[in-house]
């Protein structure tokens, strides 16, 4: 059940090779900018997610963000991830999975001509989604919900997921809880206890699957309605509280190795 009442997340007690952290990449490890391709996950943080996997820490990246984008802002890290809200897969050995199924051209074109009307929207096609930004035009945010419903009519079988003043339109069954369960069902992941972060409705799939599983969950931003039980202010208090863990768990694995 959602709440508004979540806690600062307590230091870990578990081992690093039991730990399973999945992350969302926007607003979560990389600041919101007001175009996606402006974004950056700042060099310390990439080499803390790198120093966290070499503790035996398994570590994915779940993203709205289409795969080759994941890939990019998190470059030079191997890291396994899900990418276009669990359309794309990428794993650590290498392997892509591509379940990106073809988004109806009618709904995008209805999207596009739309928008023409609309300055500062803009459309984002993605494999198997198709994203509405209205980031800088906030005060059209009505407009865009009334267009992004009447385009769905024509479109059974997909659904609108608002985020972060964008409007994903994916299908249905496609979101980050399922993703969060495929990447589980890895040899990197299985048996592991999973722990789920991100600042955005999008996310609260992956909080629920994890929390499911036997995990927990942590909302990065404002408090505000949220499956997660856990909460911290902003990417830099996470990568505060992640610094501290990467600590601890370098600690508990020194002992465990001796």
């Amino acid at each position: 059940m959602k709440s508004d009442c979540h806690m600062t997340p307590p230091d870990l007690q578990i081992v690093p090779s039991r730990l399973a952290l999945f992350l969302d990449i926007d607003g979560t490890l990389a600041p919101v900018t007001p175009r996606p391709e402006q974004s950056r996950i700042p060099l310390t943080t990439r080499r803390l997610l790198g120093e966290l996997l070499s503790h035996d820490v398994a570590v994915a990246a779940l993203s709205g963000r289409p795969l080759a984008q994941v890939r990019r802002l998190l470059h030079p890290l191997g890291l396994a991830a899900g990418g276009s809200h669990g359309a794309q897969f990428s794993f650590r050995a290498g392997r892509v999975m591509n379940l990106s199924p073809r988004v109806p051209s009618r709904l995008i074109q209805t999207l596009e001509a739309g928008v023409s009307n609309m300055p500062g929207v803009w459309v984002e096609r993605k494999p198997g989604a198709v994203a509405v930004h209205w980031r800088q035009a906030v005060d059209l945010s009505s407009a865009v919900d009334d267009l992004v419903h009447q385009a769905l009519r024509r479109a059974p079988g997909w659904c609108v997921m608002p985020g972060r003043c964008v409007h994903e339109v994916k299908l249905k069954s496609r979101h980050k809880g399922r993703a969060l369960r495929r990447l589980m069902r890895q040899p990197e992941f299985a048996g592991r206890w999973p722990l789920a972060i991100g600042d955005d409705r999008t996310d609260e799939d992956a909080f629920e699957a994890a929390l499911a599983l036997g995990g927990g969950a942590i909302r990065v931003g404002p408090a505000r309605e949220t499956l997660a039980p856990w909460q911290l202010a902003d990417a830099g208090a996470l990568v505060q509280w992640l610094r501290r863990q990467q600590i601890l768990l370098k600690g508990r694995r020194r002992v465990i190795g001796k």
